[in-house]
C-alpha cells in the first residue's frame, strides 16, 4: 500500500515537472538573430514623355526622319544620363509618331501624342507642310512643338505661341545660295524644286534674292509625285544656267541628278542640294555610284565647326554606337529635344505655358553654341538660326564627314 502510495506521488511530481517545463517562456532570441527584413526600393519616378513627330515612311523621307529620331533618343539618353533627368529628376523617355510626310498625317499623330500619349513637348517636323499643319493643332492644344528641319518661313511668321524652330528659313538659306553662285562667279542660276511648302516657299525666295542681288534666275516647279523630270531638265539645259540648285525632296531629289546626268546637264554643270539629303551617304551613293560626285550640300555642320560638351558627348557616343560620325539632321534632333527636357526642368513643370515662357526667355546650351528663340519680328520669331556650310563630294562613296568644305555663311540681321 506504502509503495503504491509513492508511485503515485512520484508520477505527480513528474507530471509537475513536465507541466513547468511546457508553459516555461522561451529564451530571448538575441538581435543576431532576429529576421532581417528586405529595404524598401524607392519608388520609381514617372517619365516626362516628349514626342517625336517624324518621316518614318513614304511618302515623306523616312531616311532623315530615322537620323532625327536617333538624335532624339540619345538627347533623351543624355538628359537622363549626364543632366539627371528633367523635372524633379524624372527621366524622359520618347514616344514616336510617324507623320508620312503627310500634312494631316502630321496633324492627327501631334494630336495624339498630346492628347493621349500625354507628351510635354514635340520634336521632330522635317517636312514643312507637316509643320504648317501641326501648328494650329499646337495652338489649340497648347503644348509646344519644336521644329528641328522644316524651313519655310510661314512656320515661325506665324507668331503662334507654342512654335519654336532651331532650323534654317527659306529665306536666309536663299540668301546663303545665292551669296555662294555670286561668290563662283556665276550670274545664270536654275532652281528646280517640287510643289511642297518648302519648294514653292525657297523657289519663292531665291527668285527675290537672285533679282535683289542681279542674277538671272529661272524657277522650275513640278509636281511631287512626276516621275519623269526630263522635259523639265531639258528645258533649263536650253536656257544655259550656270548652276543647279536641287529644291526636291523625297525621291525626286534623286530623280533630278540621274536624269540631269543622262542629259548631260550635270556634272558639266554643277548642281546644288538645298538641303543635307546627300548626308545620307549609303543611301546617296547606292543610288549614285557612278554619277553623285562633284554634287555642293547645304547643311549647317561640318567636323571643322567646334562643338559645345553637349554636342562632344553626342558625336563620341554617336560614334561608339553607329561607327560614323552624325549628321546634322541627328545634331538637331539631339539638341531640340535636350532644350524641351531642360525648359521644363527650369519650369519646374510639363504645364505647356510655363514651358514656352521658358523657351522664349531663357538661354540654351545648344550641340553648335548658345540658342535663344525670343520673340522676333516676322519668320524671326521664336527662331533661332544655325550656321550655313556649303560642302562638296570630291570623290566617289566619300563620307559627309570627309567632304570638301567650300563655304561658310553667319546670318546677321540687318
Amino acid at each position: 500500500m506504502r509503495a503504491n502510495t509513492f508511485r503515485v506521488i512520484a508520477m505527480f511530481v513528474l507530471l509537475g515537472l513536465v507541466a513547468t517545463a511546457c508553459s516555461a517562456p522561451a529564451a530571448p532570441t538575441t538581435p543576431a538573430q532576429a529576421p532581417t527584413a528586405p529595404a524598401a526600393k524607392p519608388a520609381a519616378k514617372p517619365p516626362v514623355y516628349m514626342g517625336a513627330l517624324l518621316p518614318l515612311s513614304e511618302p515623306g523621307a523616312p531616311q532623315a526622319g530615322q537620323l532625327i529620331l536617333r538624335g532624339i533618343q540619345m538627347g533623351a539618353e543624355y538628359v537622363n544620363t549626364v543632366l539627371g533627368g528633367s523635372v524633379d529628376g524624372r527621366p524622359v523617355e520618347i514616344v514616336t509618331e510617324d507623320d508620312k510626310g503627310t500634312p494631316e498625317v502630321g496633324a492627327s499623330g501631334y494630336r495624339r501624342l498630346v492628347q493621349e500619349k500625354k507628351v510635354a513637348g514635340v520634336t521632330g517636323c522635317y517636312h514643312s507642310s507637316v509643320c504648317l499643319a501641326v501648328n494650329e493643332v499646337a495652338k489649340e492644344l497648347g503644348v509646344p512643338v519644336i521644329v528641328t528641319q522644316g524651313s519655310n518661313a510661314a512656320i515661325t511668321a506665324s507668331r503662334i505661341p507654342q512654335v519654336f524652330r532651331t532650323h534654317l528659313i527659306d529665306p536666309i538659306r536663299a540668301i546663303a545660295l545665292i551669296d555662294f553662285a555670286k561668290s563662283q562667279g556665276h550670274k545664270k542660276v536654275a532652281i528646280m524644286a517640287d510643289n511642297t511648302d518648302f519648294g514653292v516657299g525657297l523657289t519663292t525666295a531665291v527668285k527675290n534674292e537672285g533679282a535683289a542681288q542681279g542674277l538671272q534666275v529661272k524657277a522650275t516647279v513640278y509636281d511631287r509625285a512626276a516621275v519623269d523630270l526630263t522635259p523639265e531638265l531639258l528645258e533649263i539645259k536650253s536656257w544655259g544656267p550656270e548652276i543647279i540648285f536641287n529644291g526636291g525632296t523625297g525621291n525626286t531629289e534623286h530623280r533630278i541628278v540621274d536624269q540631269a546626268f543622262d542629259i548631260g546637264l550635270f556634272p558639266k554643270i554643277p548642281m546644288l542640294a538645298t538641303s543635307d539629303w546627300p548626308y545620307r551617304s549609303e543611301e546617296y551613293w547606292k543610288l549614285h555610284p557612278k554619277n553623285g560626285v562633284g554634287i555642293y550640300i547645304l547643311t549647317a555642320y561640318h567636323q571643322d565647326m567646334a562643338l559645345t560638351k553637349s554636342g562632344k558627348w553626342l558625336y563620341d557616343a554617336y560614334m561608339k554606337k553607329y561607327g560614323e560620325a552624325p549628321t546634322y539632321s541627328t545634331l538637331n534632333g539631339f539638341g531640340d529635344l535636350v532644350l524641351l527636357a531642360e525648359a521644363a526642368k527650369r519650369a519646374g513643370s510639363t504645364d505647356g505655358k510655363a514651358m514656352v515662357k521658358e523657351l522664349e526667355t531663357g538661354s540654351f546650351e545648344f550641340w553648335a553654341g548658345t540658342v535663344t528663340m525670343p520673340q522676333g519680328e516676322g519668320a524671326m520669331w521664336h527662331q533661332w538660326t544655325p550656321p550655313v556650310v556649303i560642302t562638296q563630294y570630291a570623290a566617289a562613296n566619300q563620307l559627309p564627314k570627309d567632304a570638301k568644305l567650300v563655304y561658310t555663311f553667319n546670318y546677321k540681321a540687318k
